[in-house]
C-alpha cells in the first residue's frame, strides 16, 4: 500500500506559515513600560554635561557676544568681511543664486538648440538611425519636447528675473549680480 505523503506536507506547510505570521506580529515593550520615565529640564543641564551626554556647539545663553568685543577678538591681521543681517542684504548670495541659475539657463538652452537642430534634420530626412533608451526625452513628440524646453527654459529666465528684483528692493546694484 503507498503512502500519500500530502498530509505531512499540508501540516508541515501550516505550521511554516503561522511561525512566519506570529514573527511578523510587532511585540510590545514590556521591559519599558515598568520603568518610570525622566523629563529633562534646563535645571538638568548641567547633570547631563558632568556625564558627557550632551554638548552645546556655540557660545552659551549667558555669553552674548556684543560686536565690539568681537571685533576685539579679531586679529588686526585678519581681514574683516561685513556682516548682514540677512542673506537678502548679501551681494555674494545675489551673485552666486545668479551664477547658478545662469549656469542652468545656459544647459537648457542648449538643450533646446539640440532639440531644434535634430527637428531641422529630420525635416530633410537626416536623423540618428536608432532610439535612445538611456537619454532623456523632453516630451511624447518632436513639438510637445521642444515646448517642454521652451517652458523650462522660460522658467529659470523668470527666476533670474524675480532675483534681478528682489536684489533691486534690497538696493543691491545690477552689476552685481553679473559679476
Amino acid at each position: 500500500m503507498r503512502a500519500f505523503p500530502l498530509p505531512a506536507v499540508a501540516i508541515f506547510a501550516l505550521a511554516f506559515a503561522f511561525s512566519s505570521h506570529a514573527a511578523e506580529k510587532p511585540r510590545s515593550a514590556q521591559g519599558t513600560q515598568n520603568q518610570l520615565k525622566k523629563v529633562w529640564t534646563n535645571d538638568d543641564l548641567d547633570q547631563l554635561r558632568s556625564r558627557g551626554l550632551i554638548s552645546i556647539v556655540g557660545p552659551q545663553a549667558n555669553q552674548v557676544a556684543s560686536p565690539a568685543a568681537t571685533a576685539i577678538a579679531t586679529a588686526p591681521s585678519e581681514p574683516v568681511f561685513p556682516v548682514y543681517s540677512s542673506k537678502l542684504e548679501d551681494p555674494e548670495w545675489y551673485a552666486q543664486r545668479a551664477a547658478d541659475l545662469q549656469a542652468e539657463l545656459d544647459i537648457r538652452e542648449s538643450a533646446l538648440q539640440q532639440q531644434l537642430t535634430a527637428l531641422a534634420l529630420a525635416a530633410d530626412r537626416i536623423t540618428q538611425p536608432g532610439l535612445s533608451l538611456d537619454e532623456s526625452n523632453a516630451g511624447v513628440t518632436p513639438a510637445a519636447g521642444v515646448a517642454v524646453l521652451e517652458a523650462q527654459v522660460q522658467e529659470v529666465q523668470s527666476e533670474l528675473d524675480e532675483l534681478s528684483d528682489l536684489a533691486r528692493q534690497n538696493g543691491i546694484p545690477p552689476g552685481d549680480l553679473r559679476s
